[in-house]
């Protein structure tokens, strides 16, 4: 502790900037601005919480709603499955990773965003109710926030989103697994119900968020600043690497049962029983601050996250110049992107 606090005041007196970054829930040391790149590239990966600017989760009271407990809208949405696109999410993910970096503070990795919400606005055309904004933080790299305004209870929200931000030991991030594969898993759900003309009785919101791997900071800022005004979220869900799997291993659906909501991994599960039966999934637990999930659960509000398998079969490239766009099978994330389009319409109705 006065090693830690001896830090804080030499980089204070030299003009240095320290952030307070959170390892577990009971350890948290202040680390220099400067080093955080290096902790956060590291492979395997290091997983943190930068709490510098949210010390404490917030105090609002946040209201509760009841998760379904089975599928009911089968009707509607297995004529959706069938439009998702594996083609069109290879597309994407190789045009999200031919940044070379999309690295919160870099020139590209706020041109990547740029692009991002363009690919939204391609979408969703001329519809009045789809909005598409840029999100602005106070670092250079905005987060991408796009929404289909609900039919009756348009001020309850069912979010879905993934990172758009990368990071490596190396000179190039590409990223392609993690995470352009769950953002353009998101984006194909998105495209999917625009296409088919689908409106929620809610709104449902996807976000693709910056800086997770400098701490989830992007996450973190809409997270809180949607508490803050009360926003009613009623179930948030993440997507973040849909694309690999290793060699030798059974293809599934990794269902993540730490620091998220168990209504929602229950209903999540009921899910891939119902629409993906001959994938499966496989419970699976990711640790503290391993994806931007983290942020709205340490915010009080409900939330799931599912992995492209269990967690010692992930992706052994990222962090690294080699997350490969010709190492994934976009067939495995059109399977996530299938889940995600069944939950963003089953929640999406008021029961």
């Amino acid at each position: 502790m006065r090693l830690n606090l001896l830090l804080v005041l030499l980089c204070v007196a030299y003009g240095g900037d320290v952030r307070l970054i959170q390892f577990n829930e009971s350890y948290t040391v202040w680390i220099p601005s400067e080093d955080i790149q290096e902790l956060s590239s590291r492979s395997p990966p290091v997983h943190f919480i930068d709490i510098t600017d949210y010390p404490e989760p917030p105090k609002n009271n946040i209201k509760q709603f009841s998760i379904p407990a089975l599928p009911t809208h089968q009707a509607e949405v297995r004529p959706l499955l069938t439009e998702v696109d594996a083609n069109n999410i290879y597309e994407l993910i190789g045009g999200l990773a031919s940044y070379t970096t999309r690295y919160y503070t870099s020139a590209s990795g706020v041109q990547a965003v740029q692009w991002w919400a363009q690919q939204y606005r391609s979408y969703a055309g001329s519809r009045s109710d789809i909005q598409v904004e840029i999100y602005e933080h106070a670092w250079a790299q905005p987060s991408v926030i796009a929404r289909i305004m609900g039919t009756t209870a348009p001020s309850e929200y069912v979010i879905l989103g993934g990172h758009i931000d990368s990071t490596s030991s190396g000179s190039t991030a590409p990223g392609a697994d993690d995470d352009a594969s769950g953002s353009a898993t998101v984006l194909e759900i998105f495209r999917v119900l625009v296409d088919s003309g689908f409106r929620g009785e809610r709104t449902i919101e996807f976000h693709a968020y910056s800086a997770e791997e400098a701490g989830l900071l992007g996450s973190q800022d809409i997270a809180n600043y949607y508490s803050s005004i009360n926003v009613n979220v009623v179930a948030m869900f993440q997507f973040d690497m849909t694309g690999y799997i290793r060699p030798g291993t059974t293809r599934t659906i990794g269902v993540v049962t730490d620091f998220t909501t168990p209504a929602v991994t229950t209903f999540i599960r009921a899910l891939v029983d119902e629409y993906l039966p001959l994938v499966g999934y496989t419970d699976t637990r990711c640790g503290y601050g391993c994806s931007d999930h983290a942020s709205w659960f340490r915010a009080g509000y409900s939330d799931g996250f599912v992995f492209e398998s269990i967690f010692s079969n992930s992706n052994p490239y990222i962090h690294t110049p080699n997350d490969l766009l010709n190492r994934l099978d976009t067939e495995h994330c059109a399977d996530f992107a299938r889940l995600g389009v069944a939950f963003a319409v089953e929640v999406s109705y008021r029961e």
